[in-house]
């Protein structure tokens, strides 16, 4: 099945990312969250302050939506009945990647260096990206993706030679098995049907990396981490009284 790759290299400047522990970081929680462990079979409920890591699937339930810091001050929302795999973001090498299997997806990349990407896979066509915020909805049944764009210039390329430049206030439809009719410019008042970008523009996303309060932040993540850590013992004792010991 061919695939489609949104790549979105900013000539900004900034830290790298890194895929390490805190690299990336959940944010928001609104709903139930959930993360398929990379490497586990077992399914858990996502926390504020949980860690992310290369390998992770990220679930957002019906009406739940979810927010990912990343360490350099980039932010992902993920809209409801969403599934992103995480990907690599090896400090050497100066690359981010992630899936989105279904559902959307918005982001605010921050302060890349000139030779870093960002990557986000859907099923439907390669896209070469030069920008800072854009949105991805990947569809089920064979129906289009879409793509919007709010700051920068992404470039789409499909595997049958197609290339469009999309720029902001448009979008493009793209389908792996038909080339695109082109970018045109969309209604601003459409975007209000839309939960992802209602939450997106009347809670922006807070500063995550750097400022004034970041030894108050590390302190607060510090006791989030402890407050986890009860909670999933508690979540894993109720777990064992429901299904038997």
């Amino acid at each position: 099945m061919k695939r489609v790759l949104l790549s979105i290299a900013l000539l900004l400047s900034g830290p790298a990312l890194a895929d390490e522990p805190g690299a990336m970081t959940v944010s928001v929680v609104e709903g139930l969250c959930t993360v398929k462990a990379a490497g586990s079979g077992g399914v858990s409920p996502l926390l504020e302050g949980d860690p992310l890591r290369e390998g992770d699937m990220v679930i957002t339930s019906p009406g739940a939506r979810l927010e990912i810091a990343v360490a350099n001050g980039t932010v992902i929302r993920l809209g409801e009945s969403s599934r992103l795999l995480l990907g690599t973001a090896p400090p050497s090498g100066g690359r981010f990647s992630a899936r989105l299997f279904v559902g959307s997806l918005w982001t605010k990349v921050h302060k890349l260096l000139a030779s870093e990407t960002f990557h986000v896979e859907t099923e439907n066509a390669v896209a070469g990206v030069r920008g800072t915020e854009f949105r991805v909805e990947a569809a089920e049944g064979g129906k289009d993706d879409l793509l919007r764009v709010y700051e920068g210039a992404v470039e789409v390329k499909g595997a049958a030679g197609w290339a469009h430049s999309v720029t902001p206030g448009n979008e493009l439809a793209f389908h792996r098995d038909r080339p695109p009719a082109g970018p045109k410019a969309f209604d601003p008042a459409s975007e209000k049907s839309s939960r992802l970008m209602a939450w997106v523009r009347e809670k922006p996303p807070r500063e995550h990396a750097g400022g004034p309060h970041r030894e108050r932040r590390e302190s607060d993540r510090r006791d989030r981490k402890h407050e986890r850590k009860e909670r999933r013992l508690e979540r894993t004792r109720q777990h064992r009284g429901l299904h038997g010991r």
